[in-house]
């Protein structure tokens, strides 16, 4: 590492502020599968013409549009994630981090304080903050392939009913469906959540065949007699207390001989690897009362709850997380 590794950890926050402004102004569905001029795209968007050419220019030279004859037109890759009829659009996760700008912006306050910049609600405040939320978590999993991964994973390991805690629109319960119609599935969340997880549901066709149970897991019971708890980026928003307290809860909820399979980015012993998760250990400083754990942290509140055979397995590219395992004795 060198002066131009440091140099461009300072200035990386204007590459992200232009892709955050293409998605806000909604850049890639205005060009679609067309070639536009800088003209075409600022008589479209009602932008300034010489300030949309040079933002074009830069989205070029992030590789996000091509500029042939000066006209531009979408790479593969936006073409993939960026337009809003792709199946794996990504827009909804890069619209939700945008909206966390001004949290990032009092980071220094948070580090003083040690408390979150913003209120820690679970995004449940304000319902449109509990949709962009939601749906950036659909976008996130089903556009990076973890939904397909983790359901072919639990399809193909004969569990009968899954119970998904905290599951958010239902992405992991709509892939398993998909692989496995005859699963049992059922969902508990917080009712605001479950008020978005419904639409999706529907959007699916499949609202009728899963099951929504609303409840919050730190407080009311978790239903119980299932083969499989499945907790998906959840314990990272959660202290120490919490989440030990959790998994004695959910032991009760699995049935004997099931398991617990909890999926988040799990830290090596000294918290600074993979280095995704040390980072977005800061992220939960500012937005909740949690952080990222290692896997000596989980396996012990496992154990204090009764769970044996604990397994640890990272996920493959481009998953940024891992899985840990437990069992309750049969």
């Amino acid at each position: 590492m060198d002066f131009t590794y440091l140099d461009n950890l300072s200035s990386a926050y204007a590459e992200s502020r232009i892709l955050h402004t293409a998605v806000e102004l909604n850049i890639f569905d205005a060009i679609g599968d067309k070639r536009a001029s800088a003209q075409e795209v600022s008589l479209k968007l009602h932008t300034d013409e010489r300030a949309t050419l040079l933002f074009l220019n830069a989205l070029t030279a992030l590789n996000l549009l091509r500029k042939e004859e000066n006209l531009f037109s979408l790479t593969e890759l936006a073409r993939k994630y960026l337009l809003s009829t792709s199946e794996t659009c990504y827009t909804g996760m890069i619209r939700f981090e945008s909206a966390m700008w001004s949290v990032w912006g009092d980071l220094a306050g948070a580090i003083r304080t040690g408390k979150p910049v913003r209120v820690p609600d679970r995004y449940q405040t304000d319902r449109e903050e509990t949709e962009s939320f939601i749906m950036a978590m659909h976008h996130l999993v089903s556009a990076r392939g973890d939904a397909g991964y983790i359901a072919g994973r639990l399809c193909s390991e004969g569990s009968r009913s899954v119970l998904d805690i905290g599951s958010g629109p239902g992405t992991y319960p709509i892939a398993i469906f998909k692989k496995n119609p005859d699963m049992g599935i059922t969902i508990f969340d917080l009712p605001g959540t479950l008020e978005v997880t419904r639409r999706v549901l529907s959007r699916e066709g499949i609202d009728r065949q899963i099951q929504l149970t609303a409840g919050d897991y730190n407080k009311d019971p978790l239903p119980g007699g299932f083969d499989t708890v499945f907790l998906s980026n959840i314990i990272h928003g959660e202290d120490e207390e919490a989440n030990r307290a959790l998994m004695k809860k959910i032991y009760y909820s699995v049935n004997p001989g099931g398991r617990i399979i909890i999926k988040d980015h799990i830290l090596n012993e000294d918290l600074t690897r993979p280095a995704c998760g040390a980072i977005f250990s800061i992220y939960m400083l500012l937005t909740t009362k949690g952080r990222d754990y290692g896997y000596h942290e989980v396996r012990r509140w496992l154990e204090e709850a009764g769970f044996v055979d604990m397994t640890l397995e990272e996920l493959p590219p481009p998953m940024t997380s891992s899985l840990v395992c437990g069992r309750r004795s049969a």
